[in-house]
C-alpha cells in the first residue's frame, strides 16, 4: 500500500464522487477508481458504497480513513524531527495558497528554497482561502500563506508582509482629474462598472464591505479569477477595479493604468503563514517563511 497515495483515497471520501476527485488529483478516473479497488482487495473488504449517489465510506472505510490521516500526520511528524535534528532536510514540504496570489508571492522564495534544499520536495496547493484553512486543519497542507484576518482560531501565524491595495482605471485624464495627490473618492466612481475578482477570493469581502460602509451598490461588468485578468481587462476600457501593491510592480502595469489610494478608506492587507496550533514550524518551514520576508526588499 503506498502511504503517498493514500491522499488519493481521502480526496474521493471527500468529493463522494470518483469522477470529482480524480479530476482535482489531475489523474483520470480510471486509474483512480483501480487504486481503490487495490486497495479494497487487499484487504478484502469494500470501503466506498458505490450503489448510493453520491457514494458514501462503508463501516470499513469510516475506520480505513481515520487511521490513515493519523498514519500521514504522523509520517510528516517524523519526517520534520529527523529533519530538525540531522539538519539533512528532505521529504516534503506542502504549501498552499490563492491562484490570486501564486504568481506574485511564490517565484522568488521557491527558486531560494530548489537552491538551498535541493532535497526537498515542494508541492504547490493553489486553491482559495477557505479551502486552504480546512486543508491546515486536516493535515493536508503543512502550510498555508493567507491574508488576515483568519476565518479560524485553530491556527498560529506569522505576518510576513503587508501592503496596499489601490483602485485601478484605464490611463484616461477623466480619472486623473477626478483625484487628488493619487488618491481618489470611491463615491465619485459610483456610477462607474466595475471588474471585480470573484467571490471565492477574499480580497472580495474587504471590497464588498467598502461598498457597503459607503452605501455603494456599484455595477459589477465583469468578475474575474486572477489578477493579471483583471489588470487587462481594465487597460482594454472594459471598466475599473482593484489591485494589490505586488501585482502592480510585477509587470510595471503602472506605466499603462493610473492607481489611486482610497480617500473613504486606505486598503492595506497583511499576509501570514499560517500552521496548525498544535505544532512549531521546523527549521525547514522557517526558512521558507524567512525567505517569504523578502519579497517586498
Amino acid at each position: 500500500m503506498d502511504l503517498d497515495k493514500l491522499n488519493y483515497f481521502i480526496v474521493v471520501a471527500e468529493e463522494k464522487s470518483f469522477s470529482k476527485a480524480a479530476k482535482k488529483l489531475f489523474i483520470t478516473q480510471p486509474a483512480l477508481s483501480q487504486y481503490i479497488s487495490n486497495i479494497e482487495n487487499e484487504l478484502n473488504v469494500k470501503l466506498f458504497d458505490r450503489n448510493k449517489y453520491p457514494i458514501k465510506l462503508t463501516t470499513a472505510g469510516e475506520i480505513f480513513i481515520k487511521n490513515i490521516k493519523e498514519w500521514i500526520n504522523l509520517k510528516g511528524k517524523m519526517i520534520r524531527e529527523i529533519n530538525n535534528v540531522t539538519k539533512n532536510f528532505i521529504g516534503t514540504l506542502k504549501i498552499g495558497i490563492s491562484p490570486f496570489r501564486s504568481p506574485y508571492m511564490l517565484p522568488m522564495a521557491l527558486s531560494k528554497m530548489k537552491k538551498n534544499y535541493p532535497n526537498v520536495k515542494l508541492i504547490i496547493f493553489e486553491r482559495h482561502s477557505k479551502e486552504l484553512e480546512k486543508m491546515v486543519e486536516k493535515g493536508e497542507i503543512d502550510i498555508a500563506i493567507l491574508s488576515l484576518p483568519l476565518n479560524s482560531n485553530n491556527f498560529s501565524f506569522i505576518e510576513f508582509y503587508k501592503e496596499e491595495t489601490f483602485i485601478i482605471t484605464p490611463k484616461d485624464d477623466y480619472y486623473l482629474n477626478l483625484s487628488e495627490n493619487n488618491i481618489i473618492s470611491i463615491e465619485k466612481l459610483k456610477n462607474e462598472s466595475f471588474i471585480l475578482p470573484n467571490k471565492k477570493i477574499k480580497l472580495r469581502e474587504r471590497i464588498d464591505l467598502l461598498f457597503y460602509n459607503n452605501n455603494l451598490s456599484p455595477t459589477i461588468f465583469l468578475e474575474a479569477e486572477t489578477q493579471e485578468s483583471i489588470l487587462s481587462f481594465i487597460e482594454y476600457g472594459l471598466g475599473i477595479g482593484f489591485a494589490s501593491e505586488m501585482s502592480l510592480n510585477h509587470k510595471n502595469w503602472r506605466k499603462d493604468l493610473y492607481c489611486f489610494s482610497i480617500k473613504e478608506e486606505k486598503m492595506i492587507r497583511s499576509f501570514s503563514v499560517a500552521f496548525k496550533f498544535d505544532r512549531s514550524l521546523n527549521d525547514i518551514e522557517k526558512k521558507f517563511v524567512e525567505f517569504l520576508m523578502e519579497i517586498d526588499k
